[in-house]
């Protein structure tokens, strides 16, 4: 095994900073054994749990989420960085979902605790290099890189023209004056639109007469004059809305 693989076995016993070393040290202050042996002892207590025990699928995957969530919620300060947990919970998952097709493998759920344990112990770490390889393709970056350059270098499109150039120099080869007509784009014809609403002026013309009566001191009439017709115009602005 790798040195670093045992340097990290080695402080999850003693170094009590870890509530493995401690719950370690506690069992040992009762049974009078060293911390190793009560390791050595538990260990192969659950190998021979998870192969031959009928229940070993129920321990294997008790221990795989029991750990993690105690890690969280009872000893956050000693958990790992929380971006392992994002890859180590949905490969436990996708892997448990085969853990009946697979258990009929010797020792399955045995390499299954192990393979997780490679999650976090030096120099394996697992979860950062299945987040390498999650992590996005340096191929796309280098597509993304030269279609930027190729835009920068392009520039934007130019314009077409709306003049003619005429070229009336001779080439070196020949003294011949060519003429290089470019195409241009004709303007659109620029047309006035009806506006959809347009005020209108309204003349009204009334023609009338005025009728004078003279009265006597008791109310007769005396005489009665018409004058007319006279004429009276009226102007007005109205809205008229076209439909």
């Amino acid at each position: 095994m790798s040195v670093e693989f045992l340097e990290w076995i080695n402080i999850r016993i003693h170094d009590k900073k870890y509530f493995t070393a401690r719950y370690l040290a506690h069992l040992s202050d009762i049974s009078g054994m060293q911390s190793e042996t009560i390791a050595k002892i538990l260990c192969g207590f659950l190998f021979t749990i998870l192969t031959f025990c009928d229940q070993a699928h129920f321990f294997a995957n008790s221990i795989l989420i029991g750990v993690p969530l105690l890690l969280i919620f009872c000893y956050p300060e000693e958990k790992p960085a929380d971006e392992s947990f994002y890859i180590y919970f949905p490969v436990f998952g996708g892997i448990t979902l085969f853990d009946r097709n697979l258990e009929s493998v010797p020792c399955y759920y045995v390499m299954k605790l192990m393979l997780f344990l490679l999650f976090f112990t030096p120099p394996y770490t697992l979860h950062k290099q299945i987040s390498d390889l999650l992590s996005k393709d340096p191929g796309v970056e280098n597509t993304i890189q030269s279609r930027a350059s190729t835009g920068k270098s392009t520039g934007k499109p130019l314009e077409p023209s709306t003049r003619t150039a005429v070229s009336r120099q001779p080439t070196s080869k020949s003294s011949v004056k060519t003429d290089v007509t470019q195409l241009t784009t004709p303007s659109p014809m620029a047309f006035r639109s009806k506006p959809k609403n347009s005020d209108v002026k309204v003349t009204t013309i009334e023609e009338y007469y005025r009728e004078e009566e003279l009265l006597s001191p008791n109310g007769t009439v005396i005489n009665r004059v018409i004058t007319g017709p006279f004429r009276k115009e009226t102007t007005r602005i109205e809205n008229k809305k076209d439909k």
